[in-house]
């Protein structure tokens, strides 16, 4: 695992990262030296406001504080000159915990960093906007620069006045407020003053998913199996595990365990237990011993509470129970040339190696062992639902499937493991994002759902939690989103739906971090005053944050903006979800947009019959679309008494023309006969000649007579 500063230097962490990373130090430690507060800028500095209360200098980095979640740098505050200030620019490559912003900025305890403000700014490095978060600053340096570093051991009683006793207070107002804060290591604590010696703060654990920086070293046997973004919320035991691998090391002035990798540990922790594991023959004092054991209980039943931690600070001292061993085998079971005596291990073991394990599951050999030498009937019954079960899967193939649900069975607390991920069940969020942060394929993490993984998970617990059920509820409401592939569903939507906070990620607005509906509008209509447009403004991202965060709008409108949808449908119904978000959260005037969704309402001015309305709707749109407001444009274009309007004249055209065609074609008939035509002239005329001769003859007749 990287340093802080290490980490925050841009490099992304990969999302496959299993819970074998190795402590990396080839870097050396971070700089630790003291930050003195920041000069006036020089003229290099390019000045960043957030809000009205600070200004970011962007040429002045203080590398002393970066963190894992992103680098720092110098603040200059407007409004209280007395405060000071450094920001940390969230990297991008993992989602800062932004939701809990308020909450954290309301804790306000001398024991840690305090969160002054936070939000989105321009950041010219990249040319692109980034989550920033702004700090109280430490006067004092960092405690202890990387786990490798050998340092001055820490009294018991120094060890106690100036980590404990801070340290408890802060996680008693964070869990006051339902919150764990997810970063305890010795390398994230700062003296508040110059001078060594003096109070301690903890700092900052909000830049990152919790538990996202930590070692494996600080993280429960649990959690450091999982990879660095699937360690899910946490809870407060967590942290006071954390805290007592902390204490140790302090006690210590070194890291006990520094000698093995990542694997070798969690392999000593899962077969010795965490304490045993990690003091080994060292002998600590009496009284902070106790409170490091107390921590260090894997059961987290059995391990010590808050209470407890204010108990011994007080000077109660209680009688932590000596860790349990897990079960150990009769006889061990050989996979791939090497003996495993406990279901732990093997479970590891064959994730590491799923072909191999899946014949000695086929063979019945696993059930055997289960059965005969650990006497584990309801393991092996649970091993026996996972192998029926597995078949039922849809994604993946059948090895990957049995596998991951074999080793759940044998470790049921163990992260869902499945194809070189390895997610606790409220860590599959966070995994997800970082796949599409980091542009790794999410095809795994998508499987893990469509297997139902998280089902079984829940299913092989063998502790039920109230927790659980909304678990299941919401996998269950995922997997109906992930089964329908049209825009505004499909994985897409399940990023968003499991990451509240995340920014929309479309590829048009991706470079503004929108992290709102008014926000992804305001980016299309930038992208559009840029010349950047794509081909529609709305993409299978969009489409999928819209319908996550804008819940207003009809999702059935979403289903036409597929491309075998009829064109004039799919306009319409892009500039109806626009025009709904622009209308609903009163967004100011976007032409640009507007002149953009305009471009392609093509098909349906010629919806129109009558050329002149055509025409007339088309000037119409050009003339609103200036002004900005997609409501207005939607009226033109959509107009149903128009549409009627123009549908009854049409009719009435076409029943005119219709006469006159039929006319047409009587005439057409009629001359197509000459035979008849000649028959009927003939007698026409002959009638015509023989009426002319009557009338002259009547009338030389008549004058005949007369004279």
């Amino acid at each position: 695992m990287p340093s802080d500063a290490q980490a925050a230097s841009g490099a992304p962490m990969s999302s496959s990262a299993s819970d074998d990373m190795p402590i990396d130090t080839s870097s050396g430690p971070i700089d630790t030296s003291f930050d003195a507060p920041a000069a006036p800028p020089p003229k290099s500095d390019n000045i960043i406001k957030l809000g009205e209360r600070y200004e970011i200098l962007s040429g002045t980095p203080l590398p002393g504080l970066n963190s894992i979640g992103g680098e720092a740098y110098a603040v200059r505050t407007l409004r209280d000159r007395r405060t000071e200030a450094f920001a940390i620019i969230c990297s991008g490559v993992t989602q800062p915990r932004s939701d809990l912003a308020a909450t954290f900025a309301n804790v306000d305890n001398t024991g840690l960093m305090k969160l002054l403000d936070c939000g989105v700014i321009d950041w010219p490095q990249e040319q692109r906007r980034r989550f920033c978060m702004i700090f109280e600053k430490p006067a004092g340096r960092r405690l202890m620069g990387s786990l490798s570093d050998n340092i001055e051991p820490m009294p018991e009683e120094q060890l106690t006045r100036q980590v404990v006793h801070q340290v408890a207070g802060a996680l008693r107002d964070l869990s006051a407020r339902g919150v764990m804060h997810g970063a305890i290591r010795p390398t994230n604590f700062f003296y508040r003053d110059v001078t060594a010696g003096g109070v301690l703060m903890l700092g900052e654990g909000i830049s990152t998913p919790s538990g996202y920086g930590q070692p494996v070293l600080l993280e429960t046997v649990e959690r450091s199996m999982a990879m660095p973004s699937g360690r899910g919320v946490g809870a407060m035991s967590d942290d006071l595990y954390s805290l007592g691998v902390t204490l140790l090391i302090l006690l210590l002035g070194r890291n006990p365990v520094a000698g093995l990798d990542d694997e070798e540990l969690i392999q000593a922790k899962v077969e010795r237990g965490s304490f045993p594991a990690l003091v080994g023959q060292i002998r600590l004092p009496l009284g902070i011993g106790e409170l490091i054991r107390g921590l260090l209980v894997d059961d987290v039943k059995q391990r010590w509470t808050l209470t407890d931690v204010e108990l011994w600070l007080s000077g109660r001292r209680l009688s932590p129970k000596q860790p349990q061993v897990p079960k150990r085998g009769a006889r061990p079971i050989e996979f791939q040339g090497q003996d495993y005596w406990h279901c732990r291990t093997l479970a590891r073991a064959f994730i590491r190696n799923p072909m191999a394990a899946t014949t000695v599951i086929e063979t019945g050999e696993l059930d055997k062992w289960l059965r005969r030498s650990l006497g584990e009937e309801a393991c092996a019954d649970a091993v026996a639902s996972a192998i029926q079960s597995a078949s039922a899967g849809k994604g993946g193939s059948a090895t990957d499937r049995l596998v991951s649900r074999v080793c759940m069975a044998l470790d049921p607390p163990a992260p869902i493991r499945y194809r070189g991920k390895s997610i606790l069940p409220d860590g599959f969020g966070t995994v997800l994002a970082e796949a599409f942060l980091c542009g790794d394929s999410p095809q795994a993490i998508a499987e893990v759902l469509t297997n139902q993984l998280p089902m079984f998970w829940v299913n092989v617990q063998t502790d039920f939690r109230p927790e659980f059920v909304p678990l299941v509820h919401t996998f269950d409401q995922l997997r109906g989103y992930l089964d329908r592939t049209s825009p505004g569903l499909g994985l897409e939507r399940v990023l968003y739906e499991t990451n509240p906070t995340l920014p929309c990620l479309g590829p048009q607005v991706l470079d503004q971090c929108p992290l709102t509906p008014p926000d992804v509008l305001r980016a299309l209509d930038l992208a559009a005053s840029r010349g950047e447009r794509g081909k529609e403004p709305i993409d299978r991202h969009i489409a999928a944050f819209l319908a996550a965060r804008h819940r207003r709008t009809d999702e059935m409108l979403y289903s036409q903006l597929t491309s075998t949808v009829d064109p004039v449908r799919r306009a319409i119904a892009v500039l109806t979800i626009l025009s709904d978000v622009q209308m609903r959260t009163s967004t100011e005037p976007l032409p640009h947009l507007s002149a953009w969704v305009a471009s392609l309402l093509e098909p349906a001015f010629t919806r129109f019959h009558n050329r002149k309305t055509q025409n007339q709707v088309r000037r119409q749109a050009e003339i609103t679309a200036q002004r900005g407001r997609l409501g207005e444009l939607l009226k033109i274009v959509d107009d149903p008494e128009a549409l009627h309007q123009d549908k009854r004249e049409f009719m009435a055209a076409q029943n005119t023309y219709s006469g006159a065609n039929t006319e047409i074609n009587a005439l057409y008939e009629l001359l197509s006969d000459r035979t008849a035509i000649i028959e009927t002239t003939g007698r026409q005329v002959a009638a015509i000649a023989s009426s002319l001769m009557s009338t002259v003859a009547v009338a030389v007749i008549i004058v005949f007579l007369a004279f």
